[in-house]
């Protein structure tokens, strides 16, 4: 058993120094927004008061934890405006850790234990978040955040690039958190299927079963990552709405 490799499927010329080719991980990428998409569609398409069903018990359930935990008690005021790009960010997350369990391992992976998957997210919520910043309190608003008020001038040059690299650690940790979570539990899933086919017969069971209770715990991890994920892009967002 094998991480499935980055392979490039329809190969396209460079734009900027950036690749543009149709790689295993992009298509694996739609699969997961097309997911999304339709899961969020046929759960939201009846707007009864009291959902019915598991699947739309299930998922109004999650939709009210996100709205209720990351963006009403997280955000605050503001948080109506927020509520749709967390809730999709989350799901999204969400179904991209799953693809991992998809019992077809040469052709399917958790697409987030890529880097430049985590990396390409959390880059989103970066620039999304000192936009916001920028818009909301102005260039000037934006840099003096860099240096808190109230203290003085010259210690400027020792809290000016501690805040600055505070500030660029943000999409570091972000990216590095999830891609690292969901590698570790996607590798240990292989390691114990490996064995079980590897291993003599009378021996098949203890890696198998560890296969299994792996993968349950993964189920759970994938929900944790995307939750969490989802709270600190929330926390960001009302780190750059707020004027203190």
């Amino acid at each position: 058993m094998h991480e499935v490799p980055r392979e490039v499927l329809v190969a396209l010329p460079r734009l900027l120094g950036i690749d543009l080719s149709i790689t295993n991980e992009v298509v694996l990428l739609w699969t997961a927004a097309a997911v999304t998409f339709v899961l969020l569609s046929l759960a939201c398409r009846r707007g009864a008061l009291v959902p019915s069903g598991f699947f739309q018990n299930f998922f109004d359930a999650l939709i009210e934890m996100i709205d209720k935990v990351v963006v009403r008690e997280g955000i605050g005021v503001h948080a109506a405006a927020w509520s749709p790009f967390l809730v999709t960010l989350f799901f999204f997350v969400l179904f991209c850790n799953l693809l991992g369990l998809v019992p077809l391992p040469n052709y399917f992976k958790a697409v987030t234990s890529s880097l430049s998957v985590t990396a390409g997210l959390a880059l989103l919520v970066f620039v999304l978040t000192t936009v916001l910043a920028v818009r909301r309190h102005g260039w000037a608003g934006f840099l003096k955040k860099f240096f808190p008020s109230g203290l003085p001038w010259w210690v400027a040059f020792l809290i000016v690039p501690v805040e600055i690299v505070s500030w660029l650690a943000k999409p570091l940790s972000l990216a590095i958190r999830l891609f690292a979570n969901m590698l570790v539990g996607h590798a240990l899933i292989l390691v114990f299927v490996g064995l079980a086919a590897a291993g003599a017969w009378y021996l098949k069971a203890l890696p198998f079963a560890g296969a299994v209770v792996m993968s349950g715990f993964e189920i759970f991890i994938s929900f944790i990552q995307a939750f969490i994920f989802t709270m600190l892009a929330g926390f960001y967002i009302r780190e750059a709405i707020e004027d203190h």
